[in-house]
């Protein structure tokens, strides 16, 4: 009670403007601290940034004119990018990060005197937080993210952002093709798989076999098995444990197709969800029986946001949805299976895309997308088998088929169910 009668004798500008204080003391704390550690010259610290804090508040508070906060911010701009220049060429100076935070520091100001009190003490506190883990973000993208990591990402986020905003987002022909919603979709699939590839890159084959597996299996469960099945030939003492990794990436096929379905149409995805789950639980019974392995076997992945692969994968996508249409058209459900059953011999995502997205339209019926992409699943896991029986070694090609046979019967149960038993 004291301290409200307190506060309600204190202007509310006053209130305000400490506040604007404290928030740039917080970054300038961190910066102060961080070039004393390292005795560096450094542009602003504990003094300097709540000055700055201070003046972006000031003049939109006091003064109220957008016009005259734009021309001041503009000003202190100038004034940095001099400073910067200046230590650039005497002191041989490259980061421009403290910099950049004087600007963000001054927009904080500014949002303060708009009202947005949470907001700002919110952003400083972010603010704050990147800065102090320089250290940790620079250690973890030396180690982890690649040149050719980084390049590929820009030129993705580039064509992105060019291509999106200028694709027609209307339906073309009667098979009412949608180029936008098709790169949409392109963008999907490149992001789960890359959240997949960098997974794999953090606790993949530094961890083992069954680690390997299983990130590799969120992204490529084909080239886990084809990089498994020819180290068994090098190793044949490994190739069990090579086997249970196959047998575990193939399984975890089944959740990526979930999560894909349930992004898309998560109507679809509850259908999927038994048969998913039944699938990644019949392979963990095959890998159980073996102790995993710590011995490094590794997998080349491609980047998903490679814009090759992202071109690619949306021309395949786009001819399995012409198709698709086609083949229900013309030729109705059974057309459409045996398109899963012969997509399935390349890769299973375009299928599942495409299904789960005519589902979703009503283009195609529920159940006869569900069955086609279980169908799918079936035919891709019989290559795989394949793969295996041409690359791996005979103990490999032995335990591989037992558990892809068993998995194979028991999809071919569920598509039996599905077709007969099962209304949606």
């Amino acid at each position: 009670m004291v301290l409200d009668n307190f506060f309600r004798w204190i202007p509310h500008w006053f209130l305000m403007l400490s506040l604007s204080i404290l928030i740039g003391g917080l970054i300038g704390l961190e910066q102060e601290s961080y070039h004393r550690k390292i005795e560096e010259k450094h542009f602003g610290g504990i003094r300097t940034f709540p000055l700055i804090s201070m003046l972006g508040f000031s003049v939109q508070y006091f003064l109220k004119s957008t016009l005259f906060t734009s021309i001041v911010f503009f000003s202190f701009g100038l004034m940095i990018t001099g400073e910067y220049i200046y230590e650039a060429v005497y002191f041989n100076r490259k980061g421009i990060t403290t910099e950049v935070a004087g600007l963000l520091t001054f927009i904080l100001g500014v949002v303060l005197a708009k009202g947005y009190v949470i907001e700002a003490v919110s952003l400083s506190i972010f603010i704050t937080l990147i800065l102090s883990l320089r250290e940790l973000l620079h250690t973890f993208i030396e180690k982890y993210v690649y040149k050719r990591d980084v390049a590929a990402i820009l030129k993705f986020l580039i064509v992105t952002a060019v291509l999106y905003p200028i694709l027609p987002n209307k339906s073309f022909t009667f098979l009412k093709i949608n180029p936008r919603s098709i790169w949409v979709m392109v963008i999907l699939i490149s992001t789960i798989s890359f959240a997949a590839y960098f997974a794999t890159k953090l606790f993949g084959s530094r961890r083992g076999i069954l680690i390997t597996a299983l990130f590799g299996g969120l992204m490529s469960s084909t080239a886990v098995t084809l990089a498994f099945s020819k180290r068994s030939l090098e190793t044949p003492e490994l190739s069990g444990e090579l086997a249970m990794g196959i047998i575990l990436a193939s399984s975890i096929m089944f959740i990526r197709q979930f999560i894909i379905m349930f992004v898309i149409f998560p109507k679809i995805a509850y259908g999927f969800f038994f048969f998913s789950v039944a699938m990644f639980i019949f392979g963990m019974i095959f890998v159980l029986k073996r102790p995993g392995s710590s011995t490094v076997v590794d997998v080349e992945f491609s980047n998903p946001y490679d814009i090759t692969h992202a071109l690619f994968f949306g021309a395949f996508y786009t001819l399995i949805l012409v198709l698709s249409k086609l083949a229900h058209l013309y030729f109705g459900s059974k057309g459409v299976y045996v398109l899963g059953f012969v997509s399935g011999l390349a890769d299973v995502d375009p299928i599942t895309v495409s299904m789960s997205q005519l589902a979703k339209t009503g283009v195609i019926g529920l159940k006869v997308a569900l069955i086609t992409i279980i169908i799918s699943s079936i035919t891709n896991t019989l290559v795989k088998g394949v793969y295996s029986y041409i690359f791996g070694h005979r103990e490999l090609k032995r335990v591989i088929w037992k558990a892809f046979a068993a998995m194979s019967v028991a999809s071919v149960v569920f598509v039996v169910i599905f077709k007969n038993f099962v209304n949606f």
